[in-house]
């Protein structure tokens, strides 16, 4: 009976041997790539975690001669408030309002434009001129090239009064359009332009996707009779349904972000009613009014809705069967 445990033990040991030598010969094998990490890894530290050293503004009353570390903890009428500043971000009206401006606007670029690359991936994907297919491609992917500010431009002047696109719409419904002076038309304005802008970068992911299905699946269909509705529906929309569902939560994660380059190259005082969002509330405050305290505040709030929103969407798509992030 000794014999037989010691035979065992000594196999166990020569195993975990074994799977010691197979870890170093890994990792002798990774070392390359491991090296080629370390500047990307110094890069991250130094410029996105080390500056989260600087969210303890939100709890201070900064003053610019203290610096970050400098400053006083914030109080109130003498005694400790670390949350004053938050306290005073959520009593403010101005909040409130572009915070419900931000979720309008992000929830509209998400169910009114999330779909139309997979549309615009799928219908260039079934054109049988592929030719035309691959030249409609490279024009949609254009505007992402093109900056808000040189696009705001453009829509001004296209827009503006007695120009050729309004006279047209003088034609048309008797009257010039106030796209950049209404609040809900330039909402309309702010999601069609956005929509025209990335649209087509975003086919981009969906395309990989499709390309990556394998052929025998739609030679397999075509025997079996299937349509290209069923192909469609059976083949090309659960092939990329893994690139749809990272997608749709990285989305999700945005909703408390309105795009700032857009907005703030496009509103003005007579749209804040509807135009204000959050990253402009946060410029004015921390730039223009110089309050820097409360717009990292402001800021850090952002990001906790952010992280939330992103946790929340990964958990629901992999309730529901789909492929979550992690």
């Amino acid at each position: 009976m000794d014999v037989v445990n010691n035979v065992s033990v000594n196999e166990m040991n020569e195993l975990k041997r074994k799977q010691k030598l197979k870890k170093k010969i890994k990792v002798k094998e990774m070392l390359p790539l491991l090296i080629m990490l370390i500047p990307m890894v110094v890069y991250l530290l130094i410029f996105n975690y080390y500056p989260m050293l600087g969210l303890q503004i939100a709890f201070k009353d900064y003053r610019v001669r203290g610096g970050i570390w400098g400053s006083p903890w914030a109080t109130t009428k003498g005694e400790l408030d670390l949350f004053k500043h938050f306290k005073e971000l959520f009593t403010d009206e101005d909040f409130f309002k572009t915070f419900g401006n931000t979720l309008r606007i992000s929830c509209l670029r998400l169910f009114v434009g999330f779909p139309i690359p997979i549309i615009i991936t799928i219908l260039l994907n079934e054109m049988p001129a592929k030719k035309y297919a691959k030249g409609y491609q490279i024009v949609s992917y254009l505007p992402h090239f093109i900056s808000w500010i040189v696009i705001s431009g453009i829509l001004t002047s296209l827009t503006a009064s007695q120009s050729g696109f309004q006279n047209l719409m003088v034609k048309i419904f008797g009257k010039e359009i106030p796209f950049f002076t209404d609040n809900r038309l330039f909402v309309g304005l702010v999601i069609v332009s956005d929509i025209w802008k990335e649209a087509g970068w975003a086919t981009i992911i969906y395309f990989a996707a499709i390309s990556g299905i394998n052929a025998e699946l739609y030679e397999a269909a075509a025997i079996d009779g299937a349509n290209r509705w069923q192909k469609i529906k059976y083949i090309i929309l659960p092939g990329i349904a893994s690139a749809i569902s990272i997608n749709l939560i990285l989305q999700a994660g945005n909703l408390v972000y309105g795009g700032f380059d857009q907005i703030f190259n496009m509103y003005n005082k007579t749209v804040y009613e509807m135009g204000d969002i959050l990253e402009t509330y946060l410029y004015r405050i921390g730039i223009t009014d110089g309050d820097y305290a409360l717009g990292t505040a402001l800021g850090l709030f952002n990001s906790l809705i952010a992280f939330a929103l992103t946790m929340l969407a990964n958990t629901i798509v992999k309730k529901i069967g789909g492929e979550p992030i992690w």
